[in-house]
This record gives structure tokens, C-alpha cells and sequence, in this order.
């Protein structure tokens, strides 16, 4: 690993390094906007796989081999966790990126999980066709509460509308209520199982009144504050932490759709090869 291409010190605390977050496109700039909001302090750095989006129609091989590509780059800042801020490539690709990097790598899917398995009735799982496919949520609910009533709906057509910039729209109410109603009518608690689904939850409150959201990524950043708190250490600056974006691949509208996911101004992006 060339430390020198992240611009990390050889001789920093680990406390003082980085957090690095990836997604498959732009939506996991929802779990950077919680982190901004949860651990000011910490320097983030953001990975967003846009010229390979979307990843929820791909095949396990496939995933797993971009979440690898995608840890790998990260690790040229020398951070001292990744957050994979992507429910599909922590359906696929945590286990075979924790094998092998140096620091630690938490997903989206077991916050989500326990935070789901902690309410009372059944709950529904809305997510990528990949990551639906995956159960990846069901047997990670299950070995909290192995009683636990679990319905899920895959709605693949939600990144592309999030992506779009789309967020307030008839026809995204129209296909998120579409979806939702294959959920049972007794279900009231559904979990964002993508991290793209935040910045439509109008739609989707409008398309199921009255329903509590689980948002995966919030979730995450509090399971990231947990591990601050124990073995890797608060950065020690006082000031805001930086946040430097890099993307494979950079769109025309990325400025404006990214800012909404992200709640502020989005600022410089790098485009990194893969």
C-alpha cells in the first residue's frame, strides 16, 4: 500500500486517520450526511462507483469483485475504518473485503437488521433486486429475533429515480406506491434498504401513511460512533472534519442531485480511475 497516494502521514494515529465510505453511485452521500451530523470531527472520505452504477442488478460474482476494486482504492488514504454504504455490496462484498484489508469494514445491512429487529410486529425490507435476493436482511434479523415477521419488496426502479434527481415527483410517488403496496397492510415499520431510498422518503410517506422508515444509513452512522467510542479513537482536532469526494465517473448533474443526498453544498469532486 502506497501511503503517499492519499496524502496520510506514515506517522499519524490511527485516531487521526481518515474514515473512508463507498457506494455504488451517489446514494451512500446519505450516510456522509449522517456522519457530518453524528462525528463532525472526523475526516471522510467518499467513493462513489457512478461509472459502474447501479449495482443491485448484477450478479454476487460481480458485486463482490467491485466491492474488492472499490476497498482497495480507499485504502490509499490509509483509513482507519471503511463503511460500505451500500446495502447491495454489503449483501455480497463485506465478508470478502474483510478478509483482506488491514482495517476494519462495517456494512449497512447489520445496523439496519438490529435497529429492525428491535420493534415490535413485522417489518418490511425495501431494497435493490440483489440485495432482496440476497436475504441478507432476513437472516440478519433472524439471529436477533428468529420469530420475526419479515416482508420484501426488491424496487429496482428507486436508484434510477434518486439518481435522476427525482426526488418530488408524480411518477416516483406513483412507483413507490406501486411497490409498497405488496407489502401486508399490518406491516407499520419498513426499512430503507438502500441508501438512495432517503431522499425519496415524500414519496414514499405519501405512498404509506402513517409508517415508521428505517434508515439504514442513519443506523450505520451510529454503529460508526460506537466504534469510535471503543478501540479506534475520536480524530483529536477540534475543528470540522474535511470531507474530499471521488467518483468514477463524473455526471453533468452530479453537483445538484449530489447536494440533496448529501443536505450541503457538495463542493470539489475527483474523478479516480478504477
Amino acid at each position: 500500500m502506497d501511503r503517499r497516494a492519499g496524502g496520510a502521514g506514515g506517522g499519524m494515529s490511527r485516531a487521526d486517520r481518515p474514515i473512508g465510505v463507498f457506494d455504488s453511485g451517489i446514494g451512500g452521500l446519505t450516510v456522509i450526511h449522517a456522519l457530518r451530523q453524528l462525528v463532525p470531527q472526523e475526516e471522510l472520505i467518499y467513493l462513489g462507483d457512478t461509472a459502474r452504477l447501479p449495482y443491485g442488478s448484477k450478479s454476487h460474482h460481480t458485486i463482490e469483485r467491485y466491492t474488492l476494486q472499490m476497498g482497495e482504492l480507499l485504502q490509499r488514504h490509509d483509513p482507519k475504518l471503511i463503511v460500505i454504504a451500500c446495502n447491495t455490496a454489503s449483501a455480497h462484498g463485506l465478508p470478502a473485503l474483510q478478509a483482506v484489508s488491514p482495517c476494519p469494514v462495517i456494512g449497512v445491512i447489520e445496523p439496519g437488521a438490529e435497529a429492525a429487529a428491535s420493534v415490535p410486529g413485522p417489518v418490511g425490507i425495501i431494497g435493490t433486486l440483489a440485495t432482496v435476493g440476497s436475504a441478507a436482511y432476513e437472516a440478519a434479523i433472524h439471529r436477533r429475533d428468529p420469530a420475526k415477521v419479515i416482508h420484501s419488496v426488491a424496487c429496482p426502479l428507486l436508484v434510477p429515480l434518486a439518481e435522476e434527481g427525482w426526488f418530488d415527483d408524480p411518477v416516483t410517488d406513483s412507483i413507490c406506491r406501486r411497490y409498497l403496496n405488496q407489502l401486508p397492510y399490518e406491516v407499520k415499520t419498513v426499512v430503507l434498504g438502500c441508501t438512495h431510498y432517503p431522499t425519496l422518503l415524500e414519496s414514499l410517506e405519501r405512498s404509506r401513511p402513517g409508517t415508521r422508515w428505517i434508515d439504514s444509513g442513519r443506523v450505520t452512522a451510529q454503529a460508526v460512533d460506537r466504534l469510535l467510542q471503543g478501540r479506534l479513537g475520536y480524530r483529536t482536532a477540534g475543528a470540522r472534519g474535511s470531507l474530499r469526494v471521488q467518483l468514477t465517473d463524473a455526471s453533468s448533474r452530479l453537483k445538484e442531485v449530489g447536494s440533496r443526498f448529501l443536505e450541503e453544498e457538495l463542493g470539489d469532486v475527483e474523478v479516480v480511475d478504477i
